[in-house]
């Protein structure tokens, strides 16, 4: 049973949204692997998301870098912790790391066996079965040809809606070439999985085959 929170921005400010990841997480004590889509040396942006996520219930964190900094013992640590996170940043960049490593079955059996798992925005993206709607945002560097996600929801994530909507002729023309529905998602809003049941959480717009249904 998924239980997966798909979110832009990990400054959480959605009540509703807020509430809903803090069952996800529950109220026991909690460890979370927090990993980073490149190496931050300063872990800049892991302090910034610390305090976000203790605020949903997180009392423990392990700093997974799957980059530049990344140990040998990782998937051992990873498997002892209670949920992981997904951090933003280039979606090609992140994917390549996650494959280069050998975490991404590990990831996806935890999902699998019930383990929360929360991405935000690259993190998210991963979580569906392609990235490639990642090009309207990041540049494919890395060159990265396989495009295949985890493959846990059966729907596209498309994060910061507001920064893109411009984009929204180009979009729907690629909702006519997929079969999935596309979930374009703001700032504040994020899409709650528990088993069977996808909840979305603030407004966000549906386009599929072209169309806003």
């Amino acid at each position: 049973m998924y239980r997966l929170a798909l979110l832009s921005n990990v400054r959480v400010k959605n009540p509703f949204l807020k509430e809903k990841i803090s069952k996800l997480i529950g109220s026991e004590g909690f460890k979370l692997a927090y990993i980073p889509s490149q190496t931050d040396w300063d872990k800049k942006y892991f302090s910034m998301a610390k305090p976000e996520l203790e605020a949903l219930g997180v009392t423990e964190f392990l700093y997974v870098d799957v980059d530049q900094e990344c140990q040998e013992n990782i998937v051992e640590e990873l498997s002892n912790c209670d949920g992981i996170f997904l951090s933003g940043g280039n979606t090609y960049y992140f994917m390549k790391n996650l494959k280069e490593k050998g975490v991404l079955p590990l990831i996806k059996q935890m999902a699998e066996s019930g383990k929360p798992l929360i991405g935000v925005s690259a993190g998210s993206i991963i979580m569906c079965e392609t990235i490639q709607i990642a090009k309207y945002f990041d540049e494919n560097e890395v060159q990265l040809d396989q495009l295949d996600g985890l493959g846990l929801v059966v729907f596209e994530f498309f994060p910061h809606w507001e920064s893109y909507d411009q984009q929204q002729g180009a979009i729907l023309d690629y909702s006519m070439v997929h079969d999935s529905s596309i979930f374009a998602c703001g700032e504040e809003d994020g899409i709650i999985v528990n088993g069977n049941e996808i909840e979305l959480c603030g407004a966000i717009n549906e386009v599929r085959r072209g169309k806003n249904p």
